[in-house]
């Protein structure tokens, strides 16, 4: 196996066990109440697709079917696509859970060049930006309080990343994160918070922006990520996360996202597919 992951090492983050091939999500990896994050259930795949592969991943996609099961045993299988790619499906009771594909090049972007230099140029605040950011006062959705302990955006989480991104823009919305140390992996930011962070970080201004109902809520449907270059850890300025939704169609809301380096250097770009459910779903009612 050729990758260093906090994933499948021991520990309180280990979700993955190679010599029994099951999938467990600790309880902290939460996203509604009663099941598992989906930007954690996507992070999966990079351990997976690199276990797999016996190669780094570039770029992955996963599919999310039904509300992941925490602290209970999903079982995996991979199908091999060709030499740079592999199928992974994760089930419980032989029902999908999660499915998708990973990959060591980069089959296509999962944004035109002209937003992912729109997210680029929003790296770092003009005075004006950083005021906005600073004076934001957030209001409640009708999930929040569901959500207090979502592993990514929850702030009651406390095991979690606790990520809320701010409007610095009627379009673009930011945050800087300084990641603690437990997530340091040989050097670098490990990819399952890197890609997690991406997720419902993408979602947070929905209601502001106008595409999401005062009685809405949403879940992830797909996540597309491109992995451009590993986050080098303990930067003093940190990262930067920098999102704009795309557009609503239907019941789906489509975002773009990106973990950039405070000089604007590119890690992770991604697109997430959201699906607008009532609060009560949402919630796992």
């Amino acid at each position: 196996m050729n990758h260093s992951c906090l994933t499948c090492r021991p520990g309180a983050d280990r979700a993955v066990d190679y010599e029994r091939n099951v999938v467990n999500l600790p309880k902290h990896f939460r996203g509604p109440p009663a099941s598992g994050n989906g930007g954690i259930a996507t992070g999966l795949y990079a351990c997976l697709g690199a276990h797999f592969l016996d190669d780094k991943v570039n770029q992955l996609q996963v599919r999310l079917h039904q509300p992941i099961p925490l602290v209970r045993d999903l079982d995996f299988s991979e199908r091999h696509l060709d030499a740079a790619s592999v199928e992974i499906a994760v089930s419980v009771d032989s029902e999908i859970i999660l499915s998708g594909w990973a990959s060591s090049n980069t089959k296509a972007s999962v944004m035109d060049e002209e937003t992912i230099r729109t997210l680029q140029k929003h790296v770092s605040l003009t005075d004006e930006q950083q005021h906005r950011f600073d004076s934001y006062e957030e209001a409640k959705s009708p999930s929040s309080a569901d959500f207090a302990e979502c592993f990514v955006c929850g702030p009651e989480s406390q095991m979690g990343l606790r990520l809320r991104l701010r409007p610095i823009t009627d379009e673009i919305f930011w945050q800087s994160w300084h990641p603690e140390s437990r997530w340091e992996d040989a050097g670098t930011l490990a990819y399952l918070p890197a890609i997690a962070a991406l997720d419902c970080t993408s979602a947070v201004g929905f209601h502001l922006a106008g595409v999401l109902g005062d009685h809405e809520s949403c879940l992830l449907g797909t996540y597309d990520a491109v992995l451009a270059s590993p986050p080098a850890f303990g930067a003093r300025e940190g990262f930067r996360i920098v999102s704009k939704t795309r557009e609503r169609v239907g019941r789906k809301i489509l975002t773009d996202i990106g973990l950039f380096s405070a000089e604007g250097e590119i890690h992770i770009v991604g697109k997430a597919t959201w699906i607008v459910v009532s609060p009560e779903v949402a919630k796992g009612a």
